[in-house]
């Protein structure tokens, strides 16, 4: 990615990061941008609790939630002697950067048997969400074993960005507005008990979000959460000619807001459960912003008047003139080629489920 993309991505990032949502709702665009800069294959973040432990994680290797358990038992022993645990990043009382220092030793590590490779996974960076005198939270960049390692440049060009990510997840607030679908579904399969019979590693994180059991380190339970299992019993009285209330169930939690919905299978083993997860609408049209090429001041301008915001609200928003955001707004729709804010709507709706499908 050129220089000049790269500064438009830091500044799309610090964007999301002063939305005011929380910040497991805009984690996984953060991490998808962030990427983007150093030319990462998939990212983790973990974040941390007040006695500077881990208290939930989010990632977009599916099959590192299963290594958690092994990284808790090997965390301060093997991996503090290479890289520092995790309670140290926390408390800053050591810096670990890039795993290119220590890869030799890394590499023959029983670190990388149980925790790297299962995920294809080989050389990373590190960053601290920080804010005050402590972390936050930790990002890890990663790259699979068929790519380089990360140079310090990389890091350096993403390192400053932890200050925002820190910021985030201590200043949020809480008013995250309409909903629409993101890109993320899954179906998992269970019987009329509730016992998980089937369910991929998408699914699996997105029960662990909806649930909100990330704390649990990725050991998700064979027996679903209580509203699922109701979801499920709903389904089983309805198909029984039972009166019943509809077989759909809303979760909203800070991750998002995730629809399932109870579908009966052909046998009478039991049945699918479809979870479409849902992003804040403000989160889609600023990343649509983003993807369409505006420069930092238009992305906020555009994102906001697309929700509904006034140009005199967007103007006392971003401390200029009214005649200001007319101007930027009429080279908006010159460079989006559209007439109107419904247009302008439309426009990076498409541009935003156009970058997910081809994700």
């Amino acid at each position: 990615m050129r220089h000049a993309n790269h500064t438009k991505t830091r500044a799309y990032i610090r964007h999301l990061c002063s939305l005011g949502f929380p910040s497991e709702s805009i984690m996984p665009s953060i991490l998808r941008a962030t990427r983007e800069i150093v030319g990462a294959d998939f990212a983790h973040f973990i974040w941390a609790d007040e006695h500077f432990e881990i208290a939930k994680v989010y990632s977009e290797c599916p099959a590192a939630y299963a290594t958690l358990p092994a990284y808790e038992r090997l965390r301060r022993g093997e991996v503090a002697r290479l890289i520092g645990d995790f309670s140290d990043w926390m408390t800053l009382s050591r810096d670990f950067r890039n795993s290119s220092t220590v890869d030799q030793a890394l590499s023959r590590s029983q670190f990388y048997d149980e925790v790297l490779a299962p995920c294809h996974a080989r050389h990373f960076i590190h960053v601290v969400a920080r804010q005050g005198k402590r972390g936050w939270g930790s990002m890890i960049l990663v790259r699979e074993s068929r790519g380089r390692q990360f140079s310090d440049t990389e890091h350096h060009a993403v390192d400053a960005l932890g200050e925002h990510i820190g910021h985030a997840i201590r200043c949020p607030l809480q008013t995250q507005g309409p909903f629409s679908d993101s890109s993320r579904s899954g179906i998992l399969i269970v019987d009329w008990n509730g016992r998980i019979l089937h369910q991929s590693d998408s699914t699996r994180r997105l029960l662990l979000e909806s649930t909100d059991s990330t704390r649990e380190h990725g050991c998700s339970k064979p027996i679903l959460a209580p509203a699922l299992r109701d979801l499920v019993m709903r389904l089983k009285y309805t198909s029984s000619r039972e009166n019943s209330r509809p077989a759909v169930t809303e979760i909203s939690n800070r991750w998002g807001r995730f629809v399932w919905r109870a579908y009966p299978l052909d046998s009478d083993s039991g049945c699918a459960l479809h979870c479409q997860h849902q992003e804040p609408v403000m989160l889609q049209m600023l990343t649509g912003a983003h993807i369409a090429g505006l420069s930092d001041r238009q992305q906020l301008i555009a994102s906001r008047l697309a929700c509904g915001a006034t140009y005199r609200q967007v103007a006392a928003e971003i401390r200029t003139k009214e005649s200001t955001v007319t101007d930027s707004v009429r080279e908006i729709y010159l460079k989006l080629d559209v007439h109107g804010i419904d247009a302008l709507n439309e426009r990076l709706r498409i541009v935003y489920r156009t970058a997910q499908i081809h994700m």
